[in-house]
């Protein structure tokens, strides 16, 4: 359980998702508002050619876990009728979703 460190900010932006989806902060939404595009350019980064530089920190967490997160993430969203964010939080799923398929080992035919 030593990855739980590696996905500090990933856990607090989960758990503010969850405190505006029940109480609708301002303050909620404007984390929201930023980290979302902030986010999904840093996951189109990670697409990009320009990413294979950068080593993967967080190599040791668990993929379900960010699955989890990431679903949470939307459903919370959704909940709180904050689409615009929800479809941000689906898109960096997806995108994640491809960046783990790319840098799976290939198995040769």
């Amino acid at each position: 359980m030593s990855w739980i460190k590696n996905t500090l900010v990933d856990i607090a932006i989960t758990a503010v998702i969850a405190v505006y989806a029940f109480t609708l902060p301002i303050w909620g939404w404007w984390i929201i508002a930023i980290y979302t595009p902030l986010m999904v350019l840093l996951k189109v980064f990670a697409l990009s050619g320009a990413a294979n530089a950068v080593q993967r920190k967080a190599s040791d967490v668990p993929g379900w876990f960010y699955h989890a997160l990431y679903a949470a993430n939307v459903a919370l969203l959704l909940y709180a009728s904050f689409l615009e964010a929800a479809i941000g939080w689906a898109v960096i799923w997806i995108l994640s979703t491809m960046a783990e398929a790319k840098s799976r080992p290939q198995k040769r035919k």
